[in-house]
């Protein structure tokens, strides 16, 4: 602890504070307010649900819990309110942007801490030139400037290289805390974790320049089902049963619909060999609109008809829907179209890199406007009363995603480029480490969830970070071998 507290002291704790003045341009772009997609208002739905019915009936069926929680525990000063209401002091809300300032901070520390501790020479300089890019020339800030839990992903990445790096026993709890309250925040997460775990068991050997101590790396691997452990057991607590969601059924079989997995399946299983019709006769519903499944996921999720109602839903459609799952995976070429489907997906995700998704004016009937006015008027006010750039579309997400794109493409080309004329296997471990944690991040989401810039551009900014640190760091090396020969 000692050891942090002199770091905060010195040149490091001046670079941290110039990272967050870098977004001080988003700052006046946005207007000051936070920015909010509907579902925002579906987790802010979850703080009136567990002030007014308990944490059980605050789980929702198809988001975590716990982003709703980390929202209300944030409005109440993180548990101070509350106590001190008790005794007549009453405290008003936290504004929601000064909640999600949490997450930057921790953004910033861990991704200062982990380039530090990359490029140990020169390290201000490469450290302020990787974040400099980040924290401007890439879709970051608008994750950062967001009322939603996608910015605990690179939480994720970049305190498990802390925690997997650090010699310190202090650091590596507080980075394994980190890890598991970020996992927590979004369904996601928890996939996510434990696939990058378990490949990194699997890339130490091939990437032995990277200063991972084998111990941590098991331990990794342990940590990363905390998250899974505790979700299921608070659902099994409420009464959800062994799940870590009650609704992923549907989400799988929306994947299905937009894949066409389902409606190869229902052409080759006749209703009357299907073993499923016999207990679930509403099966016939999916037979009879084989021929006009939806065309994307959200659609069949969002959408109720006429197929998510008719065929038992969120509470009555889980048996159905996993039995239909279970016997597509259970069919050898329909498990043959689901790696293709999920090759193809995966790549399709990995090359969108696009802030904005979501990102429109909101109705004030909508769930988002009445629940902030109730939890966060001192936001509702800036937002729906005298109107954020956002409820004005003055935001021109076009202009700054073709930056943000142009931008990537040239430090991804420049590095491949430096790599390959200056061969550095400890730069090449770094860029592939980073590169196959956003690979994890688009194989989960493009196939549980949603093929969506949004959940890939929380991700893949890292990459653009990090070749801008290799490409300061191969330079200021070149310059002083070329001084040392003058």
């Amino acid at each position: 602890m000692k050891n942090i507290l002199q770091q905060l002291e010195n040149r490091e704790n001046a670079l941290r504070i110039a990272m967050g003045l870098l977004l001080l341009p988003m700052f006046f772009i946005t207007g000051g307010s936070i920015l909010c997609t509907t579902d925002t208002g579906a987790y802010l739905q979850t703080i009136s649900n567990f002030e007014n019915h308990g944490l059980a009936a605050a789980i929702p069926m198809d988001r975590s819990v716990f982003f709703g929680l980390f929202l209300w525990a944030g409005k109440s000063y993180f548990g101070i309110a509350p106590l001190l209401a008790n005794l007549g002091i009453h405290l008003s809300p936290m504004p929601l942007f000064q909640v999600m300032a949490i997450p930057c901070i921790l953004l910033l520390l861990g991704a200062t801490i982990w380039l530090e501790t990359l490029f140990t020479k020169h390290s201000s300089i490469v450290t302020a030139a990787a974040l400099g890019i980040a924290t401007l020339l890439t879709p970051l800030p608008w994750f950062i400037f967001q009322a939603m839990p996608d910015i605990f992903t690179p939480l994720l990445f970049l305190y498990a290289m802390i925690f997997l790096h650090s010699k310190s026993n202090t650091v590596k709890l507080l980075a394994g805390c980190v890890i598991v309250v970020s996992a927590l925040m979004h369904h996601s997460h928890l996939p996510l974790l434990t696939l990058f775990a378990f490949g990194v068991l699997f890339i130490k050997p091939f990437a032995k320049q990277l200063p991972w101590q084998p111990n941590r790396i098991k331990q990794f691997f342990i940590i990363s089902f905390l998250p899974w452990i505790i979700t299921i057991t608070l659902n099994v607590w409420a009464g959800n049963g062994f799940t870590p969601s009650k609704g992923s059924h549907v989400f799988l079989m929306g994947k299905l619909c937009e894949n066409g997995i389902l409606k190869t399946y229902l052409e080759q299983t006749p209703i009357e060999k299907n073993p499923l019709a016999k207990t679930h006769p509403e099966i016939k519903i999916f037979y009879q609109n084989k021929n006009h499944l939806p065309n994307h996921a959200w659609d069949f999720v969002w959408n109720e008809q006429p197929l998510l109602a008719a065929t038992g839903g969120w509470h009555h459609g889980k048996d159905l829907y996993l039995g239909i799952y279970s016997a597509t995976l259970s069919t050898p070429n329909l498990l043959v179209l689901h790696i293709v489907s999920a090759v193809k997906s995966t790549l399709q995700q990995m090359f969108l890199n696009q802030a904005g998704d979501g990102l429109e004016p909101l109705t004030e009937n909508g769930a988002v406007a009445q629940e902030m006015k109730k939890h966060f008027p001192l936001d509702y006010q800036g937002i729906f009363i005298n109107g954020s750039a956002q409820q004005k579309s003055q935001i021109d997400f076009g202009l700054f995603n073709t930056l943000y794109n142009i931008i990537a493409a040239l430090l991804i080309l420049i590095t491949l480029f430096m790599v390959w004329r200056s061969p550095n296997p400890y730069h090449i471990a770094v860029l592939g480490i980073g590169l196959f944690f956003v690979v994890c991040n688009a194989f989960i989401t493009a196939n549980l969830a949603n093929v969506l810039s949004r959940l890939n551009a929380r991700t893949l900014w890292l990459i653009p970070m990090i070749c801008m640190a290799i490409i300061s760091s191969t330079l200021i090396q070149k310059r002083k071998r070329t001084q040392s020969t003058l």
